[in-house]
């Protein structure tokens, strides 16, 4: 599947009955609620993946933005959607330390309700992920966003592991919505297309395209 056929919403991919560890919808907006709590303004949303080539939104105004303090990294353990039980994928989320070159979109107040609520069922599946407020650096200025850091309290979280151990479950894992390694190339091509350089990104996006091929023999 392409990335520009894969559904924002991933709901369709649910089971009847959530799985264990899954947020209820009651939670799920509790999260939302808490984060709303703490607005002050405008509503930017930093997105540092799968949001830079299939936002949940529709955004008024976007920025290449810098986040300190995290970094981009496949930390986070995929068992549905682009991988299984039997062969995990994994998923990019922002774990400490370094800093992260994304973009920053800024959401309509007309819509922004919809918006987030549509963010929060996409995102916050699990708890995989932490909704936070964070200080974004932008070539218009400073501002304040909302991003998603990975939660090293879940039971998803995978601690740093080598460069080939990542590739490996990459390049094998694939599910109802496409595979693992379309997730990782979208992400890195549209990193390119932006003139955003993550080089840990770019060498483990080599090595999987290598595993893969070697698969396709």
């Amino acid at each position: 599947m392409a990335a520009d056929q894969i559904p924002s919403d991933p709901a369709q991919y649910w089971p009847d009955t959530p799985a264990p560890g899954w947020l209820t919808d009651e939670e799920r907006q509790a999260s939302l609620d808490g984060i709303l709590a703490e607005r002050d303004g405008p509503i930017w949303i930093f997105g540092y993946g799968s949001l830079l080539w299939r936002p949940a939104f529709q955004s008024v105004e976007s920025r290449l933005a810098t986040l300190t303090g995290y970094h981009r990294r496949f930390c986070l353990v995929m068992r549905r959607f682009r991988g299984t039980e039997e062969c995990p994928g994994l998923m990019l989320g922002l774990d400490r330390g370094g800093l992260c070159r994304g973009m920053a979109f800024r959401l309509d107040d007309v819509t922004v309700d919809e918006d987030l609520k549509g963010l929060w069922r996409r995102e916050m599946v699990t708890g995989g992920y932490r909704p936070r407020w964070v200080k974004l650096k932008t070539p218009l200025g400073p501002l304040r966003g909302i991003t998603f850091v990975a939660n090293r309290a879940n039971e998803r979280y995978l601690k740093p592991h080598s460069l080939d151990y990542a590739a490996e479950m990459i390049a094998g894992a694939c599910g109802p919505v496409g595979s693992n390694a379309e997730y990782l190339h979208a992400t890195h091509e549209h990193l390119l297309g932006l003139g955003i350089n993550d080089r840990g990104l770019a060498s483990l996006d080599k090595l999987v395209r290598e595993k893969c091929a070697a698969i396709k023999r």
